[in-house]
C-alpha cells in the first residue's frame, strides 16, 4: 500500500499530540514523507529504513550513528504482519520506549482506514464499471465484464430487470443501501446526482415487497421498475424503468412497474415532438367547446345519456356535436376504433 503526503502528515500531527517530540514518517525506502519540520520531508533516513527491513526498533545515539537521522528511536510499522513503513520520534530514546507500543498502534490504525477505504473504493469502482456497463449497453472491456459477473455471483443465463430510483434527499442513500442490501442485492449503486439503481433477478425480486417500499419510503422518493429480461439487453429494462419512475413522480407514488402497463407509459415512451404533431393533427380542426364536448364523453365511457347530463346539454344536441366532430376530425367518436384514436390524441395534448 503506498502512503499518500496526507495520510503521512495525519499521521504525524496525531502521534505529535501524543508524544510532543518532533516525529518523521517514513517509507519503505527511507525517505521521509511526514515530518513536524517540513524540511526533512524527502530527505533519506537511514535508521527508519533499517527499522523497515529489519522489522525491528532502531535506536540512534551516540554509539548507533545512521545517515539523516538524529539521536531517537524509529519503530516499524506494520500491516498484515509486514512492515511497510517506520514511524521516527527524536529525542532521548531510552525515555521514548515507554511510546513505542501506543505510538505503533496509533500509525497502524491511520493505516487500516486508509486500506479499508481503498478496498471500499476499489470495490465501488467494480460495482460501478459494472452495472453502468450494463444498463447503458457500453460494454468496453467484454473479459473485464465477465471477471465481474463470475465475482458477483451474476448468471447471464437468467433473466434481469433494472429499478431505477429518484432521491428527493440524498441523504437517503445509506437507507437504500442497507434495504436492498438486506434483500441480499448485490448490484445496487449512486448514480450522481440523486439516482439510486438496483438490478434484480426473479428470485431477488420475490423477496422484495413493493408495498412495504411504498410504505417505507412515501414522500422521500419515486421509482420505477423495468420488465425482466435477458442480462445482455438490461439498457432496455433500464429505459423502461426511468418510464416508470417518471409515471410514479406524476402520480405522486413511490413506486411503478412498467408491467403494469397503460396507455400512459406508452405515451411517456413517446417522444413528446410526436406527441405534439399528432395531437395538433387530429384536434386542431376543434375548438375549446368541442375538445370539452370530447373529452366528457369519454370520461363517461361513450355514454349519451350521462354526457348529456354533465354538460346540461339535450341528447339530441349531443348527438348533433359529435356529428359536427366527426366531419372535422374524419373521426367519429360512437366507434370504437375511431374513438380510440380520438382518445389518444386528447392524451398527447396533455
Amino acid at each position: 500500500m503506498e502512503l499518500s503526503k496526507q495520510l503521512a502528515a495525519q499521521i504525524v500531527n496525531a502521534v505529535y499530540e501524543v508524544v510532543r517530540n518532533d516525529i518523521n514518517l517514513i517509507n519503505a525506502s527511507g525517505i521521509i514523507i511526514g515530518s513536524t519540520n517540513p524540511r526533512r520531508i524527502g530527505t533519506f533516513h537511514e535508521a527508519g529504513c533499517q527499522a523497515v527491513k529489519s522489522g525491528t526498533p532502531v535506536l540512534v545515539d551516540e554509539e548507533h550513528i545512521f545517515q539523516g537521522a538524529q539521536s531517537g528511536i524509529n519503530y516499524p510499522i506494520f500491516l498484515e504482519g509486514r512492515p511497510i513503513a517506520a514511524i521516527g520520534i527524536t529525542g532521548n530514546p531510552k525515555k521514548l520506549e515507554q511510546f513505542g507500543f501506543l505510538v505503533t498502534k496509533i500509525t497502524e490504525v491511520f493505516l487500516k482506514e486508509q486500506q479499508l477505504n481503498e478496498e471500499l473504493l476499489s470495490e465501488n469502482r467494480s460495482l460501478h464499471y459494472l452495472v453502468t456497463s450494463l444498463i447503458y449497453d457500453n460494454v468496453q472491456n467484454p473479459k473485464q465484464l465477465e471477471t465481474l459477473l463470475a465475482k458477483y455471483q451474476v448468471d447471464p443465463a437468467k433473466e434481469y430487470a433494472a429499478l431505477s430510483i429518484q432521491m428527493l434527499d440524498t441523504t437517503l442513500e445509506p437507507s437504500l443501501r442497507f434495504y436492498f442490501s438486506s434483500l441480499g442485492c448485490r448490484l445496487s449503486l449512486y448514480l450522481y446526482p440523486n439516482e439510486w439503481i438496483v438490478i434484480l433477478d426473479r428470485e431477488l425480486y420475490s423477496h422484495f415487497s413493493p408495498k412495504e417500499f411504498i410504505e417505507k419510503y412515501q414522500g422521500r422518493l419515486s421509482s420505477g421498475m423495468g420488465p425482466f429480461g435477458p442480462l445482455y439487453q438490461l439498457n432496455q429494462s433500464y429505459h423502461s424503468a426511468q418510464i416508470a419512475r417518471k409515471h410514479a413522480r406524476q402520480l405522486n407514488t413511490v413506486f411503478c412497474n412498467i408491467e403494469d402497463i397503460s396507455i400512459e407509459f406508452v405515451l411517456e415512451s413517446l417522444p413528446v415532438h410526436i406527441q405534439k404533431l399528432y395531437s395538433e393533427h387530429v384536434l386542431n380542426p376543434l375548438n375549446n367547446k368541442e375538445v370539452q364536448i370530447l373529452k366528457t364523453y369519454f370520461i363517461n365511457n361513450l355514454s349519451l345519456k350521462e354526457t348529456s347530463e354533465a354538460l346540461f346539454i339535450h341528447k339530441n344536441t349531443l348527438q348533433y356535436q359529435l356529428d359536427r366532430i366527426a366531419g372535422k376530425t374524419g373521426l367519429n367518436p360512437r366507434i370504437f376504433q375511431d374513438a380510440f384514436l380520438l382518445q389518444f390524441a386528447l392524451l398527447c395534448r396533455n
